[in-house]
């Protein structure tokens, strides 16, 4: 399974978010605009998603939407996916990646889960994967399940790169 790993855009700081919600801080201009990069840049690289799995949070979501559209994805193709929100928990991620197989998946998350998560396909979870927002990092995995260890870090683009 190729899996890319796509941190968010950049997205209304908390501190002038005033009362609104972590959940619903939405990506600033330059966060739309990097969004729209990615949707350019990833397919240019070989990057074929067909299975999108996105938090739910509206910054995901936002940063997804060009993403959806360059891969003209649909239906069951588009996953809301809880265990991507930040605080979820990577061996539950992986089993749903598992029972939800595509050969090529993208997955729309947040630091430190994301970077958590490459660190533990990987195989070690003290690894340091650092990825910028608007940032993506490709993992192979030769076994179709997703697990611990499973996975080959191929590349990492810091969002400046894209």
């Amino acid at each position: 399974m190729d899996i890319y790993l796509i941190r968010h855009a950049e997205a209304v700081d908390p501190e002038q978010a005033g009362d609104m919600s972590d959940f619903d801080r939405p990506l600033t201009d330059t966060g739309q605009a990097q969004a729209q990069q990615l949707a350019k840049a990833l397919p240019v690289r070989g990057a074929n998603i067909q299975r999108l799995f996105v938090s739910p949070l509206v910054r995901t979501r936002q940063t997804a939407e060009p993403l959806i559209a360059v891969w003209g994805l649909t239906g069951d193709a588009v996953v809301e996916c809880e265990e991507l929100a930040p605080g979820g928990r990577k061996r539950k991620l992986a089993k749903r990646l598992t029972e939800q197989p595509a050969a090529v998946v993208g997955l729309v998350g947040h630091r430190p889960d994301l970077n958590e998560f490459a660190g533990w396909l990987i195989g070690d979870k003290d690894v340091q994967i650092a990825m910028d927002k608007g940032g993506v990092a490709f993992i192979q995995t030769e076994e179709e399940e997703v697990k611990k260890g499973a996975g080959e870090l191929i590349w990492l683009l810091p969002e400046r790169w894209i």
